[in-house]
């Protein structure tokens, strides 16, 4: 058997008894009155100690990390499978709580050396704030580590946390440094599966591959999978346990629009409808989707009287250190907050604190970055339109029915809301999505047909266009991994260097020009660089790069300021979405790795030492300052969502001897109060750490 077998037909029937406890006018007499039908249903969460059995098994379930929590049987199951296994596959619906049977069965077993593996920084920092604040006394043995450094010795006979993204391990194959894995865990594995067009799917499968062989155990997390094919092929062959087991209810309200143009006049209205204590959600594909709905319709409404001193502290640090006319500040002043990728740390962190803990701010406006996992306390979503960006094309993706299902499955939220409605505003030519749809097999691209799979395990002398590649560059496979690695898809370094080769004397010859001309700037250089990488001119893009590495950290502002004087682009959100994620994301995820790349290429091309010395000093170097690659314990700092012109002040204060999170939380505890001349963000993030 793959699974503890729960039919259709009993959730529908525990949707039925969660319903009636959701309409209750009292809903604690109504679970009272319906104890023990409710513990029959494994619904235990509801009838608590209100009937003999409940109380006896209540006796038996108590959580070891929350007192106040006793898990209910699919839990328990979930533990004894981990236990019972050394590669297990859960899948199960959002608010099942498979992280809390993660830290539940840490809290239980203590593995000497565990791996936790996310998607994204914000769950790092959702799985810190557990292990360091909320966790603290049972976590006190461990050392955490939420990035791994070459020129740190790790003590594999203590106990050790890692907790890090997919990119992280892989890079400069960090993977090697980890000796030792009693627990490996990937979060929202469903990022495994091949996406020929997606660098950092190759990085999570490499991610998993070069980890699953060390851990003892490993499991990996996901909601709706149906199967993984080809389990017998993974490293110790993962059993899959499957469970539907949901304590709160969705559902999905279509409201069909008949123009393009309603979508947002249509959001509004149903929000109107909505009580005003309800915290919802409400989706948009894009970044820029949520900025033309505060210029469409939040920009016509008054402005709500604000009295958290935090709310207005934050508001004149942005306007200062971002921009007075940023629509994240315009939306806080109308009520609504903002959550997206792009965000700088620090902020996202803010936006979500006061969305979780605020009377006032209940509705955010929001990006697919819901989808990877970050835990909110929604009643309602209203999903605008049902795609998601994408990067590499000019359109939005549209939603699979099991995208648009893991967006709906971020309503309802155990012992708050029992009932999680998704608002869907479908056009003509929106699909109609069903959940059984959702439910889906995947095949990682580990055991899928691929090129970039291929040349990682050596099977390279298949790929006609890599063995030409190698003989272009005259390098052997082995460099080629030493170098370049598993960084990006083969195809994407062929393409760099494809471009690379086109306009390599005109790049040449700006380093020339640098390094033999007086006070000759970069701006040229930049935007040669930044030409190969995308392989198109984007004079916006460069321009304001080139300003994001100034070394002395001009204020966003500034920048955004100078950019709008001197080109001719008028939209001063699109300026100020486009700096934020050049600053927050871009430059330290993909121009720096394509930067060393096309450092390489100019090496192998034999081009002067002096002239790889401005590329490395001008830009690469620059990069490493700014963003503290160098550096663990500002990067520590960073990933924290301190804000980074003040790392350098903070380190000062705290100094740069710490070993691990926790040691770093103590010490900022200590020195809390001189860091009081600090920034309102980093201010904030210390007093909510500590």
């Amino acid at each position: 058997m793959e699974t503890r077998p729960v039919s259709h037909n009993l959730q529908n029937i525990r949707e039925k008894y969660i319903r009636a406890l959701s309409n209750a006018t009292n809903s604690t007499q109504k679970a009272k009155e319906l104890a023990e039908d409710l513990f029959a249903l494994d619904l235990t969460v509801y009838s608590k100690n209100f009937s003999f059995n409940s109380i006896m098994y209540n006796a038996f379930a108590h959580s070891e990390i929350d007192e106040n929590i006793s898990m209910h049987p699919e839990q328990i199951e979930i533990l004894n499978q981990i236990k019972n296994n050394d590669a297990l596959i859960i899948s199960a619906p959002t608010s099942f709580g498979k992280t809390f049977c993660i830290f539940e069965y840490i809290a239980k077993n203590y593995p000497q050396n565990i791996v936790l593996i996310v998607p994204t920084l914000a769950l790092v920092d959702e799985y810190l704030k557990k292990i360091i604040k909320k966790y603290a006394n049972v976590f006190s043995r461990y050392k955490i580590h939420t990035n791994i450094n070459d020129e740190t010795q790790y003590n594999f006979n203590l106990h050790n946390i890692f907790v890090l993204t997919h990119d992280r391990v892989v890079q400069e194959t960090s993977y090697a440094l980890i000796e030792r894995i009693d627990l490996l865990v990937i979060d929202e594995v469903y990022k495994l599966e091949k996406d020929s067009a997606n660098d950092r799917v190759l990085v999570l499968n490499l991610a998993y591959y070069h980890l699953a062989e060390k851990a003892s155990k490993y499991i990996l997390l996901a909601p709706f999978i149906k199967d993984i094919e080809d389990r017998s092929e993974l490293a110790k062959k993962p059993r899959l346990y499957k469970s539907n087991y949901s304590p709160v209810v969705n559902e999905v309200i279509v409201n069909e629009i008949v123009r393009e143009t309603d979508r947002n006049q249509e959001c509004n209205r149903i929000l109107s409808e909505l009580g005003q204590d309800d915290k919802t959600l409400i989706y948009f594909p894009t970044v820029t989707g949520i900025y033309k709905y505060v210029n469409e319709i939040l920009d016509n409404e008054k402005d709500i009287e604000i009295n958290d001193s935090n709310i207005t502290q934050f508001i004149d640090w942005a306007k200062d250190e971002v921009h007075e006319k940023w629509y994240l500040i315009r939306a806080l002043e109308k009520g609504y907050l903002v959550h997206n990728g792009q965000l700088p740390i620090g902020t996202r962190l803010f936006q979500m604190d006061l969305y979780e803990k605020s009377e006032e701010y209940n509705k955010m406006l929001c990006t697919s970055t819901l989808l990877e996992g970050v835990n909110t306390t929604a009643k309602n979503i209203i999903i605008t339109k049902p795609s998601r960006s994408n990067p590499k094309e000019l359109l939005p993706k549209p939603f699979t029915a099991f995208d648009f299902y893991n967006l709906v499955g971020r309503t309802g939220r155990l012992y708050k809301h029992f009932l999680g409605t998704a608002y869907y505003l479908k056009g003509a030519n929106d699909p109609v999505y069903t959940k059984d749809d959702a439910i889906k097999s995947i095949k990682f691209e580990l055991t899928d047909e691929s090129k970039d799979m291929d040349i990682q395990r050596g099977n390279f002398e298949r790929h006609p266009d890599f063995m030409k590649f190698l003989k272009d560059l005259n390098i052997t496979y082995d460099e080629y991994m030493q170098k370049i690695g598993g960084r990006s898809r083969f195809d994407t370094v062929k393409r760099i260097y494809e471009s690379y080769i086109r306009i390599k004397h005109e790049l040449i010859n700006e380093l020339n020009n640098i390094l033999n001309i007086p006070k000759y700037g970069r701006p040229k250089l930049i935007k040669l660089l930044y030409t190969i990488i995308e392989g198109k001119e984007n004079k916006l893009e460069a321009t304001i790069i080139n300003q994001l590495l100034n070394r002395q950290r001009h204020k966003l502002k500034t920048i955004i300021d100078n950019t709008m004087e001197h080109t001719k682009i008028k939209q001063i959100d699109f300026v100020i979405t486009t700096a934020i994620r050049l600053k927050s994301s871009y430059i330290e995820h993909e121009f720096y790795s394509k930067c060393l790349l096309i450092e390489y290429f100019l090496e192998k091309d034999g081009v002067e030492n002096d002239l790889l010395e401005v590329l490395k000093k001008t830009v690469i170097s620059a990069i490493e300052q700014l963003y503290f690659s160098a550096s663990k314990h500002k990067k520590m700092l960073l990933d924290l969502g301190i804000y980074e012109r003040d790392i350098d002040k903070v380190i000062q204060i705290i100094g740069d001897d710490f070993d691990d999170a926790s040691e770093l939380k103590r010490r900022l505890g200590v020195n809390i109060f001189k860091l009081s001349k600090m920034s309102f963000i980093t201010k904030y993030v210390v007093r909510n750490l500590v």
